[in-house]
């Protein structure tokens, strides 16, 4: 399945959707930026139908923004100061993250696919963060709710369908 014009324009209109903000985290330049190689997203609709989309590079972490697909399990770094997220760094290994997400596809026993979300907070701080995503077939970004974490817990979010990406931004200090 070929890009379409549409998701280039709606993946680059997100990191200002969920970037926006003076309290945010930090801006980054282009030079901190780490990019996935270029991929083609699989996902199952349903028993029967599959989707396809191929994607060129893409950030994991942009201007503060997480950006997400089915099957990745990263960390990240925060420089947290006066309980102020001042900016997000992505962190590939694991064991030095400060939060560590991992999200997939499952399809349950009836054939319905679904996404899970895991986030753990390895912080001394409750964090909280907005969410956008989309989905197949459709052009509309979509908000979605992320619960607080709490220091040291993991946090589990749920969908009863299937995700293309989803976008975590805004991520703060709860107080």
């Amino acid at each position: 399945m070929k890009i379409q014009p549409w998701t280039l324009l709606l993946l680059a209109s997100l990191v200002p959707i969920v970037g926006a903000g003076k309290d945010d985290a930090a801006k980054k330049t282009d030079e901190d930026t780490v990019f996935r190689e270029p991929f083609t997203l699989k996902l199952q609709i349903d028993k029967k139908k599959g989707y396809e989309e191929k994607f060129g590079k893409i950030p994991y972490v942009h201007n503060g923004a997480v950006y997400l697909f089915k099957g990745e399990e990263f960390g990240l770094n925060l420089d947290i100061q006066d309980n102020t997220v001042r900016s997000v760094k992505y962190q590939p290994d694991l064991t030095k993250a400060d939060v560590t997400l991992k999200f997939r596809q499952d399809v349950q026993d009836d054939g319905k696919p679904m996404m899970l979300l895991t986030i753990r907070n390895n912080t001394k701080q409750t964090l909280g963060a907005d969410a956008l995503m989309t989905v197949p077939k459709k052009k509309a970004v979509v908000r979605t709710s992320i619960l607080p974490i709490g220091a040291g817990m993991s946090g589990y979010e749920s969908w009863p369908h299937p995700i293309v990406q989803l976008v975590l931004g805004k991520i703060r200090v709860e107080k």
